[in-house]
């Protein structure tokens, strides 16, 4: 194996590492990191001492590369900042529907969908069954458990 095929593996090793920042799934990154592996030890066995030390430095420095990288591009495409205008947390907005009232659009056995506040919400009754239709009031929310009871007439 000679000086050109460890660089090529090495470089296709580093290429699949760096595609693994666009396709999630881990097995580019684990191939691509054998390819760094791999060409690393070719190098120091088959060419030079050299060429394994450069090529191990190199490896070491990519890697606080890759995942300082990883990590920036996560957290723009997937988090969401509490600071962003129009942010809300879905606790706050539910708690408002204490005592709200609405309309039980599915009969609740004893969960099913009501619409509240014009929303269509799904619910929970307190343990009895509610008739499709009938007017119903918030009486708890408990994270996303909302718990209704049938509006007495």
């Amino acid at each position: 194996m000679g000086i050109s095929e460890v660089i090529t593996l090495y470089i296709i090793g580093l290429t699949a590492i760096t595609i693994e920042l666009f396709i999630p799934g881990a097995i580019v990154g684990i191939c691509g990191a054998g390819c760094v592996i791999a060409s690393v030890i070719f190098a120091y066995l088959y060419v030079s001492n050299l060429l394994g030390h450069i090529l191990l430095g190199i490896g070491i420095c990519f890697i606080p590369i890759f995942f300082i990288t990883w990590y920036k591009l996560l957290t723009k495409t997937f988090a969401v900042n509490a600071s962003e205008e129009g942010f809300s947390s879905s606790k706050n907005r539910r708690e408002e529907l204490i005592s709200a009232e609405g309309i039980a659009i599915t009969t609740l056995r004893p969960s099913g969908t009501a619409k509240i506040n014009g929303e269509k919400v799904d619910v929970v009754s307190e343990g009895e069954m509610i008739v499709k239709n009938t007017k119903i009031k918030v009486v708890d929310v408990k994270g996303n458990r909302i718990v209704v009871k049938p509006v007495k007439t």
